[in-house]
């Protein structure tokens, strides 16, 4: 909240919004924002928390718990601000995704899961929306110093002693990282992490006459991952590429060649 009043000190209008409510609810949002300045050129759909626990140990509920503010909240909002910005044939959208969407991590199956969904989503978006001059991306940050990790975060209820190993590995590095004494802090400046943003976003500074990427990667954690990914990826393809092609009719191998 302190951030928020800071905001409105410098000149910005805030609103309380739930990305769980219901479509009717987030319209009066959204018509109560255009009242404000007229339009609404960047929407970024950040709102997550992060689930924690073994795939195993999730329940149904939990799961669309997960799911219900880390996806369908994006489709709510998108629901709600797509037709103005369709109808004036131009704005940005940046989903908030994660490195966590580009590999799979231990005790946060579920959590990249809908990561996953969220770039799944947004590369089609993208291509849905360009023809109406709508610009889409997803920003994929590594670990930077917020409260994903202590206000953001939720265990799962069920415990199965045998994912203990993993599953407390995960707890005791949180607690570390949550502990103003601990020398182990996470790597992002959010600071430094929310200037690209902006200038992607608004393709100023560094990003001036560049085109919006259809993912961003943040943080030089999050570049890491997504260069050992891609290695990892182009190698498994190249191993396994003749025989995954080998399954087209013969008639359709011989018309080919």
């Amino acid at each position: 909240m302190n951030k928020l009043r800071d905001l409105e000190d410098r000149g910005a209008r805030t609103l309380s919004l739930d990305v769980t409510a219901d479509d009717a609810e987030l319209k009066k949002v959204i018509a109560k924002a255009l009242s404000f300045y007229g339009t609404i050129d960047i929407l970024v759909n950040n709102a997550a928390f992060l689930l924690g626990g073994a795939v195993e140990e999730c329940s149904n509920e939990e799961a669309y718990q997960q799911y219900n503010t880390n996806v369908f909240g994006v489709l709510r909002m998108l629901r709600v601000i797509l037709p103005h910005m369709r109808a004036k044939k131009s704005g940005v959208i940046a989903n908030i995704g994660s490195a966590s969407g580009w590999t799979g991590i231990k005790a946060m199956g579920v959590y990249g899961s809908t990561k996953f969904a969220l770039a799944g989503l947004t590369l089609a978006l993208r291509a849905e929306l360009e023809p109406f001059g709508i610009e889409v991306t997803i920003i994929e940050p590594g670990s930077f110093r917020t409260a994903i990790l202590s206000k953001g975060f939720s265990a799962m209820k069920n415990s199965i002693s045998e994912y203990f190993p993993v599953t407390q590995h995960l707890h005791d590095r949180i607690t570390r990282l949550n502990d103003e004494t601990s020398g182990e802090k996470q790597p992002g400046d959010p600071s430094k992490g929310a200037q690209v943003i902006v200038e992607v976003l608004t393709k100023t500074g560094r990003c001036a006459g560049k085109k919006i990427p259809s993912r961003m990667l943040l943080g030089k954690d999050a570049v890491n991952i997504g260069d050992a990914v891609l290695r990892e990826t182009r190698h498994e393809f190249d191993s396994w590429a003749a025989m995954a092609a080998s399954t087209d009719y013969d008639e359709i191998v011989q018309a080919r060649l």
